[in-house]
């Protein structure tokens, strides 16, 4: 029951904050390296895609609590109405397709030469995109107490997240993928969730 529901939202938030007290523990040389391997850039994807992909969502440099908190609210909400695999499926989509939309309108952007090509190098490392997606299903497909929670959460990263979307600035472009995986991948999980739940059966009359 609980890992049904709370698996991912114990599982990830453990995961990220280890990944990042160890990016923390190193020297700042080596958190530089750790940081420009695991960065899910033009660079990166074309030598090392999925390692690129899996360890970014797991380091976040600064704001590590927050992050940590933010996942654990959002997961746990999401888990709760959604059921710990379809969450693991929701967030490892809009991470996946937010980075891979994001990047290419970035490849397309340089070779129309609007963007340096140096921007192919740009740092791109964090759970953003799964943090944001799990706060959006929850804030659409919960009950009103995890709605509230995943609403104070988004309204908290929202500012910093999409300031950039009318300039197609990369992590703004990929915040918004996310969001609207949520919307669309959500509302499907969501209904299918409802749909699989068994009837309970009522009592004889009186």
């Amino acid at each position: 029951m609980w890992l049904d529901r709370f698996g991912v939202a114990c599982g990830y938030p453990a995961a990220l904050a280890a990944g990042s007290l160890a990016l923390a523990a190193q020297p700042a040389a080596g958190r530089d390296r750790w940081l420009d391997w695991a960065s899910t850039n033009l660079a990166n994807l074309r030598t090392h895609p999925v390692s690129a992909l899996v360890c970014s969502a797991f380091l976040v440099d600064s704001d590590r609590l927050a992050w940590v908190l933010l996942a654990l609210a959002g997961l746990g909400v999401s888990g709760w109405v959604l059921g710990a695999w379809r969450t693991a499926v929701l967030a490892g989509t809009a991470h996946v397709l937010g980075t891979v939309i994001s990047e290419g309108i970035l490849w397309w952007r340089i070779a129309a030469g609007a963007v340096p090509a140096a921007q192919e190098h740009v740092r791109d490392v964090g759970p953003s995109y799964v943090v944001i997606a799990a706060l959006s299903a929850g804030i659409l497909y919960a009950w009103w107490p995890g709605r509230v929670l995943c609403a104070a959460g988004f309204a908290l990263v929202a500012p910093g997240s999409f300031r950039g979307l009318p300039h197609l600035e990369l992590s703004s472009v990929g915040h918004t993928c996310a969001v609207l995986i949520a919307i669309g991948l959500g509302a499907v999980m969501a209904r299918r969730r409802r749909a699989a739940r068994p009837v309970r059966a009522s009592g004889p009359a009186r």
